[in-house]
């Protein structure tokens, strides 16, 4: 799991991700846990957006497209 957190987000506030992301790392979930603190709900900063967008692909190309032992091709779409 990927969890994105604006340290000022007042929809989602920040210890209630917290909360989540420590339970299921308690239960051996691997999460990776970005915190932004001079965001909120939504990116304002352009600079945080593309990082975060950066962040996901690679985040989705390592779960969702690599390729491993049992899968020697990389997923193909459409």
């Amino acid at each position: 799991m990927f969890v994105l957190q604006g340290a000022h987000d007042p929809r989602v506030p920040q210890a209630e991700s917290d909360q989540i992301v420590a339970r299921l790392r308690e239960r051996g979930v691997q999460v990776r846990y970005d915190i932004y603190p001079d965001e909120g709900h939504g990116f304002t900063n352009r600079a945080n957006e593309l990082t975060a967008y950066e962040a996901i692909s690679a985040f989705l190309h390592t779960h969702l497209i690599a390729t491993t032992a049992d899968h020697p091709e990389p997923l193909q779409v459409g």
